[in-house]
Protein backbone atom coordinates (compact mmCIF):
# COMPACT_ATOMS: atom_id res chain seq x y z
CA UNK A 1 0.00 0.00 0.00
CA UNK A 2 2.97 2.31 0.67
CA UNK A 3 4.45 1.52 -2.19
CA UNK A 4 1.25 2.20 -4.34
CA UNK A 5 0.70 5.35 -2.37
CA UNK A 6 3.97 6.37 -3.05
CA UNK A 7 3.65 5.73 -7.11
CA UNK A 8 0.51 7.80 -7.42
CA UNK A 9 2.48 10.71 -5.60
CA UNK A 10 4.89 10.91 -8.01
CA UNK A 11 1.94 10.76 -11.00
CA UNK A 12 0.22 13.21 -9.00
CA UNK A 13 3.50 15.59 -8.83
CA UNK A 14 4.40 14.92 -12.77
CA UNK A 15 0.79 15.90 -13.26
CA UNK A 16 0.54 19.24 -11.17
CA UNK A 17 4.32 20.31 -12.84
CA UNK A 18 2.59 19.39 -15.91
CA UNK A 19 -0.01 21.51 -15.71
CA UNK A 20 1.70 24.39 -14.44
CA UNK A 21 3.34 25.09 -17.71
CA UNK A 22 1.88 27.28 -19.85
CA UNK A 23 1.80 26.06 -23.97
CA UNK A 24 5.06 27.92 -24.91
CA UNK A 25 6.90 26.20 -22.42
CA UNK A 26 4.81 22.74 -23.28
CA UNK A 27 5.94 23.32 -26.74
CA UNK A 28 9.40 24.24 -25.94
CA UNK A 29 9.92 21.43 -23.89
CA UNK A 30 8.70 18.81 -26.99
CA UNK A 31 10.93 20.35 -28.95
CA UNK A 32 13.92 20.18 -26.49
CA UNK A 33 13.13 16.26 -26.23
CA UNK A 34 12.46 15.39 -30.09
CA UNK A 35 16.09 17.67 -30.64
CA UNK A 36 17.48 15.21 -28.13
CA UNK A 37 16.12 11.64 -29.33
CA UNK A 38 16.96 12.62 -33.20
CA UNK A 39 20.69 14.24 -32.10
CA UNK A 40 21.19 10.69 -30.09
CA UNK A 41 19.58 8.58 -33.28
CA UNK A 42 21.96 10.70 -35.98
CA UNK A 43 25.04 9.92 -33.72
CA UNK A 44 24.01 6.58 -33.67
CA UNK A 45 23.24 6.65 -37.16
CA UNK A 46 26.38 7.88 -38.22
CA UNK A 47 28.52 5.74 -36.13
CA UNK A 48 26.71 2.65 -37.26
CA UNK A 49 28.13 3.68 -40.71
CA UNK A 50 31.56 4.98 -39.89
CA UNK A 51 31.71 1.04 -38.38
CA UNK A 52 30.11 -0.62 -41.88
CA UNK A 53 32.65 1.95 -43.87
CA UNK A 54 35.90 1.17 -41.67
CA UNK A 55 35.06 -2.62 -41.89
CA UNK A 56 33.93 -2.37 -45.77
CA UNK A 57 37.33 -0.74 -46.16
CA UNK A 58 39.37 -3.62 -43.82
CA UNK A 59 37.85 -5.86 -46.27
CA UNK A 60 38.60 -3.90 -50.07
CA UNK A 61 42.28 -3.46 -48.90
CA UNK A 62 42.53 -7.47 -47.94
CA UNK A 63 40.80 -8.31 -50.64
CA UNK A 64 43.27 -6.07 -52.84
CA UNK A 65 46.02 -7.52 -50.95
CA UNK A 66 45.22 -10.86 -51.85
CA UNK A 67 44.83 -10.09 -55.19
CA UNK A 68 47.65 -8.40 -55.76
CA UNK A 69 49.70 -11.50 -53.97
CA UNK A 70 48.28 -13.80 -56.90
CA UNK A 71 49.17 -11.15 -60.00
CA UNK A 72 52.73 -11.17 -58.47
CA UNK A 73 53.04 -14.91 -57.89
CA UNK A 74 51.58 -14.98 -61.48
CA UNK A 75 54.22 -12.83 -63.06
CA UNK A 76 56.67 -14.54 -60.85
CA UNK A 77 56.29 -18.30 -62.95
CA UNK A 78 54.16 -19.77 -60.00
CA UNK A 79 51.18 -18.99 -61.76
CA UNK A 80 49.70 -20.27 -64.58
CA UNK A 81 46.87 -17.82 -66.67
CA UNK A 82 44.27 -20.64 -65.77
CA UNK A 83 45.26 -21.59 -62.06
CA UNK A 84 44.66 -17.32 -61.56
CA UNK A 85 41.86 -17.49 -63.31
CA UNK A 86 39.97 -19.92 -60.91
CA UNK A 87 41.39 -18.20 -57.72
CA UNK A 88 39.89 -14.85 -58.76
CA UNK A 89 36.93 -16.49 -59.50
CA UNK A 90 36.79 -17.82 -55.99
CA UNK A 91 36.58 -14.17 -54.42
CA UNK A 92 33.91 -13.39 -57.06
CA UNK A 93 31.95 -16.29 -55.59
CA UNK A 94 32.62 -14.61 -52.33
CA UNK A 95 31.24 -11.45 -53.16
CA UNK A 96 30.17 -10.13 -56.26
CA UNK A 97 31.56 -6.35 -55.59
CA UNK A 98 34.86 -7.87 -55.66
CA UNK A 99 34.88 -7.42 -59.44
CA UNK A 100 35.56 -3.50 -59.15
CA UNK A 101 38.75 -4.47 -57.26
CA UNK A 102 39.83 -6.81 -59.70
CA UNK A 103 39.38 -4.98 -62.76
CA UNK A 104 41.46 -2.44 -60.57
CA UNK A 105 44.49 -3.84 -59.98
CA UNK A 106 44.77 -5.66 -63.48
CA UNK A 107 44.25 -2.41 -64.97
CA UNK A 108 47.29 -0.97 -62.66
CA UNK A 109 49.42 -3.84 -63.63
CA UNK A 110 48.81 -3.66 -67.25
CA UNK A 111 50.42 0.20 -67.21
CA UNK A 112 53.30 -2.00 -65.97
CA UNK A 113 53.49 -4.07 -68.88
CA UNK A 114 54.22 -3.93 -71.71
CA UNK A 115 53.26 -5.17 -75.28
CA UNK A 116 53.66 -8.40 -74.55
CA UNK A 117 51.95 -8.84 -71.12
CA UNK A 118 48.62 -7.12 -72.32
CA UNK A 119 47.26 -10.38 -74.20
CA UNK A 120 47.54 -12.40 -71.19
CA UNK A 121 45.69 -9.83 -68.72
CA UNK A 122 43.32 -9.23 -71.35
CA UNK A 123 42.40 -13.41 -71.22
CA UNK A 124 42.48 -13.16 -67.19
CA UNK A 125 39.66 -9.99 -67.41
CA UNK A 126 37.42 -11.63 -70.26
CA UNK A 127 38.07 -15.06 -68.39
CA UNK A 128 36.56 -13.61 -64.94
CA UNK A 129 33.68 -11.64 -67.74
CA UNK A 130 34.96 -8.68 -66.00
CA UNK A 131 35.15 -6.74 -69.61
CA UNK A 132 31.14 -6.54 -69.09
CA UNK A 133 31.95 -4.51 -66.36
CA UNK A 134 33.96 -1.98 -68.23
CA UNK A 135 30.91 -2.06 -70.76
CA UNK A 136 28.60 -1.31 -68.21
CA UNK A 137 30.52 1.57 -66.51
CA UNK A 138 31.01 2.81 -70.57
CA UNK A 139 27.29 3.14 -70.98
CA UNK A 140 27.03 4.67 -67.45
CA UNK A 141 25.60 8.07 -67.45
CA UNK A 142 28.69 9.42 -65.57
CA UNK A 143 31.45 10.81 -67.87
CA UNK A 144 34.24 10.12 -65.06
CA UNK A 145 33.05 6.20 -65.02
CA UNK A 146 32.92 6.51 -69.15
CA UNK A 147 36.61 7.51 -68.83
CA UNK A 148 37.73 5.88 -66.82
CA UNK A 149 36.66 1.98 -68.43
CA UNK A 150 37.61 4.00 -71.97
CA UNK A 151 41.02 4.02 -70.11
CA UNK A 152 41.29 0.44 -69.32
CA UNK A 153 39.77 -0.58 -72.64
CA UNK A 154 42.97 1.47 -74.55
CA UNK A 155 45.43 -0.04 -72.43
CA UNK A 156 44.32 -3.90 -72.50
CA UNK A 157 43.60 -3.00 -76.27
CA UNK A 158 40.30 -4.40 -76.07
CA UNK A 159 39.44 -4.25 -80.05
CA UNK A 160 35.71 -5.90 -79.60
CA UNK A 161 34.93 -2.64 -77.94
CA UNK A 162 35.64 -0.82 -80.67
CA UNK A 163 31.34 -0.20 -82.01
CA UNK A 164 31.22 1.63 -78.59
CA UNK A 165 34.21 3.56 -78.34
CA UNK A 166 33.31 5.00 -81.77
CA UNK A 167 29.30 5.68 -80.41
CA UNK A 168 30.73 7.86 -77.39
CA UNK A 169 32.97 9.94 -80.09
CA UNK A 170 29.56 12.64 -80.42
CA UNK A 171 30.05 13.44 -76.61
CA UNK A 172 30.82 16.66 -75.31
CA UNK A 173 33.04 15.82 -72.30
CA UNK A 174 36.58 17.10 -73.51
CA UNK A 175 38.04 14.67 -70.59
CA UNK A 176 36.09 11.97 -72.24
CA UNK A 177 37.08 12.81 -75.79
CA UNK A 178 40.64 12.79 -75.30
CA UNK A 179 40.54 9.27 -73.70
CA UNK A 180 38.49 8.08 -76.17
CA UNK A 181 41.37 9.30 -79.14
CA UNK A 182 43.78 7.94 -77.19
CA UNK A 183 42.03 4.40 -77.01
CA UNK A 184 41.35 4.59 -80.55
CA UNK A 185 44.48 5.31 -81.64
CA UNK A 186 45.77 1.95 -78.94
CA UNK A 187 43.58 -0.27 -81.04
CA UNK A 188 44.94 0.81 -84.28
CA UNK A 189 41.60 1.73 -85.85
CA UNK A 190 41.82 5.29 -88.13
CA UNK A 191 38.14 4.95 -89.54
CA UNK A 192 37.59 7.40 -86.31
CA UNK A 193 39.28 10.12 -87.18
CA UNK A 194 36.55 11.49 -90.09
CA UNK A 195 34.50 11.19 -87.36
CA UNK A 196 35.67 12.74 -84.89
CA UNK A 197 36.44 15.54 -86.88
CA UNK A 198 32.98 15.59 -88.39
CA UNK A 199 31.38 15.36 -84.49
CA UNK A 200 33.66 17.72 -82.87
CA UNK A 201 34.23 20.79 -84.62
CA UNK A 202 36.20 22.63 -81.67
CA UNK A 203 39.94 21.22 -80.51
CA UNK A 204 41.26 23.63 -77.99
CA UNK A 205 44.80 23.89 -77.32
CA UNK A 206 44.89 22.38 -73.90
CA UNK A 207 43.26 19.08 -75.63
CA UNK A 208 46.35 19.63 -78.70
CA UNK A 209 48.83 19.32 -75.99
CA UNK A 210 47.37 16.35 -74.25
CA UNK A 211 46.92 14.72 -77.17
CA UNK A 212 50.30 15.83 -78.57
CA UNK A 213 52.32 14.33 -75.09
CA UNK A 214 50.24 10.82 -75.83
CA UNK A 215 51.22 11.06 -79.58
CA UNK A 216 54.51 11.44 -78.44
CA UNK A 217 54.97 8.38 -76.29
CA UNK A 218 53.81 6.15 -79.79
CA UNK A 219 55.78 4.58 -81.78
CA UNK A 220 55.88 5.80 -85.31
CA UNK A 221 53.94 2.95 -86.76
CA UNK A 222 51.41 3.73 -84.17
CA UNK A 223 50.76 7.16 -84.84
CA UNK A 224 47.22 7.36 -87.03
CA UNK A 225 47.00 9.13 -90.26
CA UNK A 226 47.14 12.33 -89.23
CA UNK A 227 47.98 14.69 -92.05
CA UNK A 228 44.32 13.90 -93.07
CA UNK A 229 43.60 16.54 -90.68
CA UNK A 230 45.37 19.52 -92.50
CA UNK A 231 42.49 19.16 -94.84
CA UNK A 232 39.71 19.43 -92.24
CA UNK A 233 37.05 22.27 -92.12
CA UNK A 234 37.93 22.72 -88.71
CA UNK A 235 40.68 25.41 -87.91
CA UNK A 236 41.19 23.70 -84.18
CA UNK A 237 42.15 19.69 -86.33
CA UNK A 238 43.99 22.08 -88.72
CA UNK A 239 45.90 23.05 -86.37
CA UNK A 240 46.74 20.05 -84.35
CA UNK A 241 47.41 18.66 -87.86
CA UNK A 242 50.10 21.07 -88.56
CA UNK A 243 51.81 21.13 -85.32
CA UNK A 244 51.93 17.35 -85.43
CA UNK A 245 53.36 17.52 -88.70
CA UNK A 246 56.24 19.96 -87.10
CA UNK A 247 57.04 17.69 -84.44
CA UNK A 248 57.05 14.36 -86.21
CA UNK A 249 59.21 15.91 -89.30
CA UNK A 250 57.06 15.60 -91.85
CA UNK A 251 59.16 17.12 -94.70
CA UNK A 252 56.57 15.11 -97.09
CA UNK A 253 53.72 17.47 -96.42
CA UNK A 254 55.61 20.48 -96.73
CA UNK A 255 53.27 21.01 -99.97
CA UNK A 256 49.74 21.49 -97.83
CA UNK A 257 51.59 23.28 -95.27
CA UNK A 258 52.40 25.79 -97.68
CA UNK A 259 49.14 26.16 -99.28
CA UNK A 260 47.84 26.50 -95.43
CA UNK A 261 49.62 29.77 -95.34
CA UNK A 262 46.63 30.94 -97.46
CA UNK A 263 43.78 29.50 -94.64
CA UNK A 264 41.68 32.04 -93.10
CA UNK A 265 42.98 31.85 -89.33
CA UNK A 266 45.65 33.19 -88.06
CA UNK A 267 46.85 30.46 -85.89
CA UNK A 268 47.05 28.39 -88.43
CA UNK A 269 49.31 30.02 -90.49
CA UNK A 270 51.39 31.19 -87.50
CA UNK A 271 51.59 27.02 -86.81
CA UNK A 272 52.85 26.64 -90.45
CA UNK A 273 55.69 29.29 -89.96
CA UNK A 274 56.90 27.81 -86.87
CA UNK A 275 57.08 24.28 -88.25
CA UNK A 276 58.25 25.47 -91.25
CA UNK A 277 60.96 27.32 -89.19
CA UNK A 278 61.62 23.51 -87.42
CA UNK A 279 61.83 21.88 -90.57
CA UNK A 280 63.90 24.22 -92.42
CA UNK A 281 63.12 22.63 -96.13
CA UNK A 282 64.46 24.47 -98.63
CA UNK A 283 60.92 23.48 -100.38
CA UNK A 284 59.36 25.83 -98.16
CA UNK A 285 61.04 29.05 -99.60
CA UNK A 286 58.64 29.38 -102.10
CA UNK A 287 55.98 29.61 -99.68
CA UNK A 288 57.40 31.81 -97.28
CA UNK A 289 58.55 34.81 -100.36
CA UNK A 290 54.44 34.55 -101.61
CA UNK A 291 53.69 35.00 -98.49
CA UNK A 292 55.72 37.84 -97.33
CA UNK A 293 54.04 40.09 -99.84
CA UNK A 294 50.78 39.46 -97.99
CA UNK A 295 51.40 39.14 -94.50
CA UNK A 296 51.53 42.04 -91.93
CA UNK A 297 52.52 42.40 -88.56
CA UNK A 298 53.26 39.68 -86.24
CA UNK A 299 53.23 37.23 -89.11
CA UNK A 300 55.51 39.54 -91.57
CA UNK A 301 58.04 39.62 -88.87
CA UNK A 302 57.85 36.14 -87.80
CA UNK A 303 58.20 35.09 -91.69
CA UNK A 304 60.87 37.54 -91.87
CA UNK A 305 62.89 35.59 -89.19
CA UNK A 306 62.32 32.23 -90.69
CA UNK A 307 63.23 33.22 -94.23
CA UNK A 308 66.62 34.29 -92.10
CA UNK A 309 67.26 31.05 -90.71
CA UNK A 310 67.09 29.55 -93.97
CA UNK A 311 70.82 30.17 -94.88
CA UNK A 312 69.62 30.90 -98.35
CA UNK A 313 72.44 33.88 -99.22
CA UNK A 314 69.83 34.65 -102.07
CA UNK A 315 67.25 35.77 -100.43
CA UNK A 316 69.82 39.02 -98.98
CA UNK A 317 68.48 40.64 -102.15
CA UNK A 318 64.72 39.96 -100.93
CA UNK A 319 64.96 40.94 -97.37
CA UNK A 320 67.27 44.27 -98.19
CA UNK A 321 64.50 46.18 -98.87
CA UNK A 322 62.47 45.30 -95.31
CA UNK A 323 65.19 47.11 -93.41
CA UNK A 324 63.33 50.25 -94.63
CA UNK A 325 60.02 49.02 -94.00
CA UNK A 326 57.84 51.68 -91.61
CA UNK A 327 57.54 49.40 -88.76
CA UNK A 328 60.45 49.72 -86.70
CA UNK A 329 60.11 46.07 -85.92
CA UNK A 330 60.08 44.65 -88.91
CA UNK A 331 63.17 46.67 -89.90
CA UNK A 332 64.94 45.00 -86.99
CA UNK A 333 63.97 41.28 -88.11
CA UNK A 334 64.98 42.29 -91.76
CA UNK A 335 68.70 43.42 -90.34
CA UNK A 336 68.63 40.36 -87.88
CA UNK A 337 67.49 37.97 -90.65
CA UNK A 338 70.23 39.13 -92.68
CA UNK A 339 72.78 38.98 -89.90
CA UNK A 340 71.63 34.98 -89.90
CA UNK A 341 72.27 35.56 -93.92
CA UNK A 342 75.88 36.19 -93.15
CA UNK A 343 76.14 39.60 -93.76
CA UNK A 344 78.63 41.95 -91.94
CA UNK A 345 78.03 45.35 -89.28
CA UNK A 346 79.33 47.00 -91.83
CA UNK A 347 76.88 45.83 -94.82
CA UNK A 348 74.02 46.29 -92.49
CA UNK A 349 75.19 49.74 -91.42
CA UNK A 350 75.09 50.36 -95.58
CA UNK A 351 71.43 49.16 -95.26
CA UNK A 352 69.99 50.89 -92.26
CA UNK A 353 69.47 54.59 -91.41
CA UNK A 354 69.23 53.75 -87.51
CA UNK A 355 72.31 52.56 -86.21
CA UNK A 356 70.94 52.13 -82.83
CA UNK A 357 69.56 48.85 -84.80
CA UNK A 358 73.07 47.88 -85.85
CA UNK A 359 74.41 47.79 -82.39
CA UNK A 360 71.76 45.97 -80.65
CA UNK A 361 72.19 43.12 -82.95
CA UNK A 362 76.03 43.03 -82.30
CA UNK A 363 75.87 44.14 -78.66
CA UNK A 364 75.20 41.36 -76.41
CA UNK A 365 74.29 44.05 -73.55
CA UNK A 366 71.47 45.01 -75.71
CA UNK A 367 70.37 42.08 -76.92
Amino acid sequence: MMRMSQTEWIVDLENTWLDSLSPFQLLLLTLVVISTLTAVFLVAHVIGLMLIRNRRKWWADALQARIEDGIAIWLAGDYSIRELTSAFQEELKKDPGAGKIILNVIFATSKLLRQEGQSALRQLLTGLDLHQLCYKLLKSRHWYQQTYATQIIGQLQMEEALPLLKHKLKTKNSTLRLELITAMVALGDQSWLQEIDYNSAHLSDWEQIVLLERFRRLNTEQLPPFESWLTSAHAGWVLFGVRLCRHFNRFDQVLKLGNLLQHPDKKVQMAVLDAFDYLGSPEAIPFLIRYMHQATGDRLRTAIRVLGNQGDPDLVRLLGPYTAHTDPIVQLSALSALKELGLTKIELGQLSSNPNYIDHLFDPKLR
